[in-house]
């Protein structure tokens, strides 16, 4: 089953392809906000105008006229940037509760990106390079996995989105590939979700996540304090404020890259994992009160994506009431009510078994799915 997916890859384009990238990237945002406001001023005076579009489109035609400078960049991405605002005001005409009318774009709070349309059968990867119409070839950097892939020779490529983040230039490149499942595993986990300093996940198998980026916490907090002793603007600042970026990426990278990998070794591993349902509310600090916050929908929502692509039949993520579940003895079902939040370790008085609170807690989570008290099941 072919399905289209996204790959994102670090480029590194030179000096003039820098500056021919800014300058597309706002020619983009001045044609998103001409066409905004020319269609505000039109639906004024006739509110039955639709934004569609081919109405888009007419009005970017004679927008060019009147900026001869949009002539200089790729006409394909200006093309794209009409798309995308026809594309938000559809979606605020059918559902207005859950999408906001387009707004304008400002420099300092957008992202700058444009994305270039790829003509049917037309090779623009050879090797660890990308030929984008306007600037050329463009080394990229990426995975081997990711590599071999993008050098299929039977590889269709529908468009490539370039964006910077303020330190990176980064490519998407949007392309249709085969769907692939993974065998039933027939293996379930529960899951237990705490603060990082017990495991921020603990399974009913004993196993305990931990996460630290203790180190660049530790960064980010010192630069910041060098800089507070700087003139915001002035050259040292500047220096101070890239190194900052530097390790805010770092960090996010490493937040990422985790994440990603343990979704793949949980969904390859288990068919089904069981949760407690009031995650949403539990906030796990990583390096303290005032640093990095733990996505937890996020991982779940992950999980949820990675079931669905490849292991649809599975029961995937479920949710239960996790209410006594530490509580509680697996072994026996003896409920200690003096159990304080801070002991972690405790012995049961009716049957003696050894419990750590967390794991014990796992367990009561996978065997609360196991006797039919699931929530909903996320998948279906």
């Amino acid at each position: 089953m072919d399905v289209t997916v996204g790959i994102k890859v670090l480029i590194c384009p030179d000096e003039v392809q820098k500056n021919l990238f800014h300058q597309n990237f706002g020619c983009c945002r001045k044609v998103h906000n001409v066409l905004l406001s020319k269609y505000n001023d039109m639906h004024e005076k006739d509110n039955t105008i639709k934004p569609t579009y081919t109405f888009l489109n007419k009005l970017l035609n004679k927008t060019k006229k009147e900026l001869s400078y949009l002539y200089d960049v790729d006409s394909t991405s200006l093309q794209q940037a009409a798309k995308d605002l026809a594309t938000s005001f559809s979606n605020f005409f059918k559902n207005p509760k859950h999408f906001n009318p387009p707004i304008f774009h400002s420099k300092r709070k957008t992202r700058p990106s444009f994305r270039q349309t790829i003509p049917i059968n037309k090779k623009i990867i050879k090797d660890n390079k990308l030929t984008l119409r306007k600037y050329g070839d463009i080394k990229f950097k990426t995975s081997k996995e990711y590599q071999e892939l993008l050098n299929k020779n039977d590889l269709k490529i529908n468009n490539i989105t370039v964006t910077f983040d303020g330190l990176n230039y980064h490519a998407i490149i949007n392309i249709e590939t085969t769907k692939e499942e993974w065998e039933l595993t027939e293996n379930y986990l529960g899951c237990d979700i705490n603060s990082n300093r017990n495991g921020w996940l603990v399974t009913s198998e004993g196993i305990k996540e931990h996460f630290n980026v203790d180190h660049e916490n530790q960064m980010i907090r010192k630069i910041n304090r060098l800089m507070s002793r700087c003139k915001k603007g002035s050259r040292k600042w500047k220096k101070l404020h890239k190194r900052l970026l530097k390790w805010y990426h770092k960090r996010t990278n490493r937040l990422e890259d985790y994440t990603n990998k343990l979704v793949k070794n949980l969904v390859m591993d288990y068919d089904t994992i069981v949760f407690e349902k009031n995650y949403a509310n539990i906030k796990i600090l990583i390096g303290g009160e005032q640093n990095l916050i733990f996505p937890l929908s996020r991982f779940i929502t992950k999980l949820k994506n990675k079931y669905l692509w490849h292991k649809p039949d599975a029961e995937g993520v479920v949710f239960v009431d996790g209410y006594n579940t530490s509580k509680k003895c697996h072994n026996c079902g003896f409920i200690n009510e003096n159990l304080e939040v801070k002991t972690r370790n405790w012995i049961c008085p009716k049957c003696g078994t050894i419990l750590d609170r967390d794991v014990n807690a796992a367990i009561n989570i996978l065997n609360l799915w196991f006797t039919g008290d699931s929530l909903r099941n996320t998948n279906k």
